[in-house]
């Protein structure tokens, strides 16, 4: 986990409460609440259940970038895919209204940087990680 899990947390969290009015005005549209006094005029049924459905989803994404923003805070190593899942998932449920908050929690996630694959090096051991090298000497005639 990189040095800036701090920085990552709190943009990650400032990314999923900049979003909270849009579930709200999803499920206000839906007429599920009254949060912003949206009328949804003579719009079709099947409208409103899908606002409603989206409603919903997008608070189970706001729910998944804040676990990240968390998870990025402590250090563990699945705050990176959390984040990114959060990001990808909001533009699916609501895809205008999510685009600023999805590159503030993407920026997050990069911010975190690619998990080590390899494992930490040991007391005296290849502190380079470099495999297969030769490090014989050519002889006259060979380069």
């Amino acid at each position: 986990m990189s040095d800036n899990r701090l920085a990552a947390g709190a943009l990650a969290a400032l990314g999923a409460a900049s979003a909270i009015p849009i579930p709200l005005a999803q499920l206000d549209f839906a007429g599920l609440i009254n949060a912003f006094n949206i009328d949804n005029g003579d719009s079709s049924r099947a409208l409103l259940v899908v606002a409603g459905v989206g409603g919903f989803l997008t608070i189970a994404v706001l729910a998944v970038a804040f676990a990240g923003a968390a998870l990025a805070l402590t250090g563990a190593p699945t705050a990176r895919p959390l984040l990114l899942a959060a990001a990808l998932a909001g533009l699916a449920t609501a895809m205008p209204l999510w685009i600023p908050a999805g590159v503030v929690i993407g920026a997050a996630a990069m911010l975190l940087g690619q998990p080590s694959s390899d494992p930490a090096p040991t007391k005296g051991g290849n502190v380079l990680r470099t495999r297969g090298v030769d490090t014989r000497t050519p002889r006259q005639g060979e380069a």
